[in-house]
């Protein structure tokens, strides 16, 4: 009987471990959370938002800064955002976009070109706004 018990105890216990493996696995595809995800499009929006900004004063230099840190959000955005639902791949593909028309606003920035910048970086608050859209309704 004992020996019985113990195969039993031991059955449950690999049990447990494949099911709490299973769990780790699973939210391992869903980045950090949608709060955190939140925080970094919101931080990115605003750069975005100051790009255009500087932009419109013809600071091409602060473009570039602007739009670059940006980036950076945006990019941690990405990372955090769970994916396991429509809204936050929709999100992601906003961000992704956004990124891309921010980065051409840092190459037209560094080269003195504000008025190409500036509108990149339009661009780029237009996608991270979409992003927003769909983001709000990750749960």
């Amino acid at each position: 009987m004992r020996k019985h018990k113990n195969i039993l105890i031991t059955i449950l216990a690999l049990g447990c471990i494949a099911f709490a493996a299973n769990g780790a696995l699973a939210d391992s595809d869903h980045g950090h959370g949608p709060e955190e995800a939140m925080g970094h499009l919101n931080a990115a929006i605003s750069h975005a938002k100051g790009a255009v900004m500087h932009g419109g004063e013809g600071h091409a230099g602060e473009v570039s800064k602007h739009a670059a840190e940006s980036i950076a959000h945006a990019k941690g955005a990405i990372h955090s955002m769970p994916t396991g639902n429509p809204h936050g791949a929709e999100a992601v593909s906003h961000i992704k976009e956004a990124v891309t028309h921010l980065k051409a606003a840092v190459k037209h920035g560094d080269q003195g070109h504000a008025d190409v910048a500036t509108g990149h970086a339009k661009e780029g608050v237009n996608h991270l706004n979409g992003a927003a859209t769909h983001a709000k309704q990750v749960h």
